[in-house]
């Protein structure tokens, strides 16, 4: 899923396109197969499959250096087939990035198993974990929600995958005669993510091995004077491949559906603040985002009142 390259305008693209190939310097001809370069420490592999044009935006950075053709590079930024000054696209954590070249964007991967098969991998990459070796403090607290509205989904992982969590959301102006204070929507949930395989030194994919939750979703009960709903946990209620960030994740390297769900997104200049800074889950599918250090233990702890939407001890609308 590469949903992160998205089309700008043709004025947009055709600028630039010229922008990138008037720049560029002469191109080794070789074997697309053959083709290497060195991003954030990291070897990426040229194949023969061409991307699609992306606009500016997709654009992490351009070549700087140029290396023998058939060495391997050993400096970010630097290639074994020339092209000093052609663009790459941002890696948005599946080890995958395209390159211009010869006029083209092609496809470079990180790993044996999307990526040419002399690929070689850095020692960190495709490394499978041991349940127990999921790096980072345990256990932590996970919040997804949009910081407006009254929702969120509240995950406590463990070192081993296993998590506990709730989901709610309060709609005080959806009433009816038996229930004048409105609707509560709610699930507690457990679950296991496994299959730990690092990506990255900041980075690890997992997959949901196992949820279950209660209430049945949609079974109603009227408890003081409001309509409690069972409802899915939102943010897991789909998809099973998820990524683990660490809090040393460069954020250029973040997909942008990710870091919409950042609590911290209003405070980042895109300058200044180069790491995420905390912990952060993402299911590939839905693009929900996870993100450590932003839970009210007193909200985690249901002191969020139905009626208000409004935390008893932080005020923060949940």
């Amino acid at each position: 899923m590469k949903k992160w390259y998205r089309i700008g305008t043709a004025a947009a693209l055709l600028l630039f396109l010229l922008t990138a190939s008037g720049c560029s310097e002469k191109e080794e001809k070789m074997a697309p197969e053959d083709r290497i370069l060195m991003v954030n420490d990291t070897l990426y592999y040229g194949t023969e499959e061409k991307g699609p044009m992306g606009d500016a935006d997709c654009v992490e950075g351009k070549i700087l250096s140029a290396t023998e053709a058939g060495a391997v590079p050993e400096e970010n930024g630097q290639s074994n087939f020339g092209g000093i000054g052609n663009p790459y696209t941002f890696d948005s954590g599946d080890g995958a990035i395209m390159v211009f070249v010869d006029e083209e964007y092609f496809w470079f991967y990180a790993k044996d198993g999307k990526g040419p098969e002399n690929a070689e991998e850095t020692e960190s990459q495709g490394e499978v974990l041991e349940p127990s070796e999921l790096p980072g403090a345990f256990p932590c607290d996970f919040v997804f929600s949009s910081g407006a509205g009254a929702w969120g989904t509240f995950l406590t992982l463990d070192a081993d995958g296993s998590f506990t969590g709730s989901y709610n959301d309060s709609d005080m102006g959806d009433i009816g005669e038996d229930y004048p204070h409105g609707k509560h929507y709610y699930c507690e949930f457990q679950g296991k993510f496994g299959n730990f395989e690092k990506i990255d030194e900041t980075t690890v994919s997992m997959t949901l091995e196992e949820l279950t939750f209660e209430p049945e979703t949609g079974s109603e009960e009227i408890r003081d004077e409001i309509l409690y709903v069972g409802a899915d946990p939102l943010g897991l209620e789909s998809g099973t491949e998820f990524i683990f960030y660490l809090p040393e994740k460069s954020l250029a390297d973040l997909p942008e559906e990710f870091l919409s769900w950042w609590p911290g997104r209003y405070e980042w200049d895109k300058e200044t603040k180069k790491e995420l800074g905390c912990y952060g889950i993402l299911n590939r599918e839905t693009e929900a985002g996870f993100f450590s250090d932003t839970v009210c233990k007193a909200c985690k702890a249901a002191a969020v009142s139905p009626q208000t939407g409004i935390c008893g001890k932080c005020g923060a609308a949940q």
